[in-house]
């Protein structure tokens, strides 16, 4: 029997304390990185944004 999972299932499968946290921390990650950001902001974090969130692969 082959089983596949997916990272979609596995973080699905986290308590909700967990998701949470993990959620509050890239949105704090992410607030902070855009202020960061001075000329053409908006720009570089459309930019940046699909690079923060890949999964590294």
């Amino acid at each position: 029997m082959h089983v596949t999972t997916t990272k979609a299932v596995r973080v699905s499968l986290l308590p909700d304390a967990v998701r949470r946290k993990a959620l509050a921390e890239a949105s704090r990650f992410r607030g902070e990185f855009y202020e960061c950001l001075t000329a053409r902001r908006d720009e570089l974090f459309e930019l940046a944004d699909p690079v923060l969130c890949a999964d590294g692969r």
